[in-house]
């Protein structure tokens, strides 16, 4: 696509999220049946597939040759989701559902487009908000259409970060988050949850927080919002190798620059090391855990 039919595309489905935004207003009054998927945590509303359908349908209607990767979708599917050089929408119709369930406003429509494997365009949208962040790769990024830029920030030490710790209900990640609550104590680094990964990740972006931390999401958790990121002047990376994170394993620290996001790496490189001699990895107390016939869907 040249840069005249990007334009079109991104107005497009700019507006079809736009109508998507006033039925997440509609379920937000009441959701009606709540769904679970694997596990207690992972629930599913008729308002997520609603969405989700429209955007599907809509953007096919026009493109008829996109491919998409959703999760409403993934989850029916038994097929691995790949991601390949073709026009990729990324899609999570409502992030942070747990949240809309429990009328909670912090939730949003979260909407990506890959082209040869590389984001290029992007949109958040919390209706309940009135918040709409969108980018374009090498036009910046924006909200409710006013240019947004990260705060930057030299020390790690009083920064702010956010980061998802639900998964600390599970018994073989518990040590690892544990120890990263205690690395953010010690560094007078102050911690917010929202419950929306992708709306922490826009909020990241227009200065609210400076750290973005979070491992085990799916594509669609994360794809807008480092988009996003990237183009207020951010950088997102993988939280192993500390170089551009990837698409489909998204493992990622983000940050308002690329200083305090290695400083971070670093520090957590040394919490999975200790980990490791301790034999208490999440990997390690996974498989211990399995093997001691445990199963993830008994978990509360």
């Amino acid at each position: 696509m040249n840069s005249e039919e990007l334009k079109e595309c991104f107005e497009y489905v700019k507006d079809l999220i736009l109508k998507c935004g006033e039925i997440l207003k509609e379920g937000f009054k009441d959701c009606g049946e709540v769904m679970t998927k694997a596990n207690p945590s992972d629930v599913v509303t008729i308002y997520d597939q609603k969405i989700e359908e429209i955007l599907i349908g809509g953007i096919r209607k026009k493109y008829p040759d996109h491919k998409f990767i959703a999760e409403e979708q993934a989850a029916k599917s038994k097929e691995a989701q790949v991601l390949t050089s073709l026009p990729t929408w990324i899609i999570d119709p409502i992030d942070g559902s747990l949240n809309f369930v429990a009328k909670s406003p912090l939730v949003c429509i979260s909407v990506a487009l890959t082209i040869n494997e590389d984001l290029v365009i992007a949109f958040l949208y919390n209706p309940l908000t009135n918040e709409f962040f969108s980018a374009q790769k090498g036009l910046g990024a924006f909200l409710n259409g006013n240019k947004i830029k990260v705060r930057e920030t030299e020390v790690l030490q009083g920064s702010t970060i956010a980061t998802e710790i639900n998964f600390g209900t599970f018994p073989f990640v518990r040590p690892q988050m544990m120890a990263k609550l205690n690395l953010f104590f010690e560094n007078h680094i102050r911690i917010r949850t929202l419950g929306s990964a992708a709306l922490e990740m826009g909020y990241l972006a227009k200065g609210t927080f400076q750290l973005f931390l979070c491992e085990r999401l799916k594509p669609w958790d994360v794809a807008a919002g480092a988009l996003i990121i990237l183009e207020a002047g951010g950088v997102v990376i993988d939280i192993k190798t500390g170089e551009d994170y990837k698409i489909m394993q998204p493992n990622i620290i983000a940050a308002s620059n690329m200083k305090i996001a290695l400083e971070l790496k670093k520090a957590l490189d040394g919490i999975d090391a200790k980990l490791e001699e301790e034999g208490k990895t999440p990997k390690i107390l996974y498989e211990k855990f399995i093997a001691a016939g445990g199963n993830i869907k008994d978990l509360r």
